[in-house]
């Protein structure tokens, strides 16, 4: 009966440790993550949470939070190029009516007036309408005004002033209005993530994956000692 017992406490030595390890590659993989958008404008990055009973639940306990800390501005000096200097989002209308939020400000505008982002999708307005402009500027850098509040300028030949013709629609996390903006013409956002803090972060982790495998094996050799003594005396 005991050494049926001995068994039994091994294999559950052999169950924690699978999982621990598990749970440090699951953390182990946001930091890698991090690390391969660093050089993705408006990339936010993600803070990994682990909840509670984390040693029953394995991997399963890790969540994960996106950080909401600006990026570095950086000047590119593209007319539609824009950055948000204080928290919230740019949206995305997608092909099937839904919204999609991002920090990701390099825009472009199309032949019929249209502001579209990377992928081609529609930039929200104010309103939530896709945002339109009534004339396409010849000269972006001249001819077209983006103000910190969102508000789009473009050049009234008629008029010989700007004149406003739209607002860039900015939402909070949770989708409601964010009211107090300041986009940057001309600049974009960097990744928020630093590196530094990525890489200390996974010092830690790779000490403790190691110690578990190390673990794993000493276990691991220990049951099997376990199964060929129960069948020599067998």
């Amino acid at each position: 009966m005991e050494l049926k017992g001995h068994v039994s406490y091994q294999g559950d030595g052999l169950s924690i440790s699978t999982r621990a390890m598990l749970t440090q590659l699951s953390i182990l993989n946001v930091h890698t993550e991090n690390i391969a958008h660093f050089g993705m404008p408006g990339y936010q990055r993600k803070e990994p949470i682990v909840t509670s009973f984390v040693e029953f639940l394995g991997p399963q306990a890790v969540d994960q939070v996106t950080s909401t800390e600006i990026g570095r501005l950086r000047k590119s000096g593209q007319p539609l190029d824009l950055a948000l200097n204080t928290k919230g989002y740019f949206q995305k209308l997608n092909a099937m009516g839904g919204i999609e939020l991002t920090r990701d400000g390099r825009f472009s505008i199309d032949k019929d007036g249209y502001l579209r982002a990377l992928d081609g999708k529609h930039i929200a307005s104010s309103s939530g309408q896709p945002l339109q402009l009534s004339v396409i500027p010849q000269d972006l850098e001249k001819h077209m005004r983006v103000s910190p509040a969102g508000e789009v300028q473009v050049y009234d030949t008629r008029l010989g002033e700007l004149v406003a013709v739209d607002r860039i629609g900015v939402v909070s996390e949770t989708g409601s209005v964010a009211d107090d903006i300041d986009i940057k013409q001309g600049y974009v956002e960097d990744s928020n993530v630093m590196l530094q803090q990525e890489f200390v972060g996974m010092v830690p982790l790779r000490r403790m994956m190691e110690a578990n495998r190390q673990m794993f094996l000493l276990q691991s050799d220990g049951l099997s000692r376990m199964i060929q003594e129960l069948g020599r005396t067998s």
